[in-house]
């Protein structure tokens, strides 16, 4: 599942009961892992965050459901802003659009979407655009293949190489 299709879920408590929507994910891309899925609930003007792990998590399909009653949900720990939930992980919506490079610094593209098991907390590869709106190509690219993150992502590969990885 798409990283971008899994933000935006509604999520359903144990008794299946629309609690809110899935709002971020914070990520660890060196062990490709989801580390906290961020829910948001409330309205415009009162909105309120909280994170749960994928020991919360009981079904995913076209809804999220979580093993959670209302009262575990009444005891979670709730901020105004996301960012008091983030430790040194990224946001997912932060990843997108950051630009990738190769090992020989040069541009690869920017990072467009990530391939998620969010059941798992997995994340399989890291969906890559290349070239300009009318010559787009994807690239996928694993954690093994990542060197460095940070301003930029990276890679242990060098242009030439990629090549071979290229998908439309």
């Amino acid at each position: 599942m798409k990283a971008s299709e899994f933000i935006g879920m509604k999520v359903l408590n144990q008794r299946a009961v629309e609690i809110g929507k899935i709002a971020d994910l914070a990520m660890n891309l060196k062990e490709c892992l989801v580390d906290q899925i961020i829910i948001v609930e409330g309205g415009t003007l009162n909105k309120k965050y909280y994170s749960i792990t994928q020991n919360d998590l009981a079904e995913i399909g076209d809804y999220v459901q979580i093993k959670l009653d209302e009262e575990a949900l009444n005891n979670i720990s709730k901020t105004d802003k996301i960012e008091d939930l983030m430790g040194n992980e990224f946001h997912y919506k932060d990843l997108v659009g950051k630009t990738v490079l190769s090992e020989d610094a040069m541009t690869v593209g920017k990072i467009d979407d990530m391939i998620i098991e969010p059941k798992k907390c997995l994340i399989h590869e890291i969906l890559v655009s290349t070239g300009g709106t009318f010559s787009k190509k994807h690239l996928k690219i694993s954690d093994a293949d990542i060197k460095h993150i940070g301003d930029y992502i990276v890679l242990k590969i060098s242009k030439e190489e990629l090549k071979e990885k290229i998908v439309d």
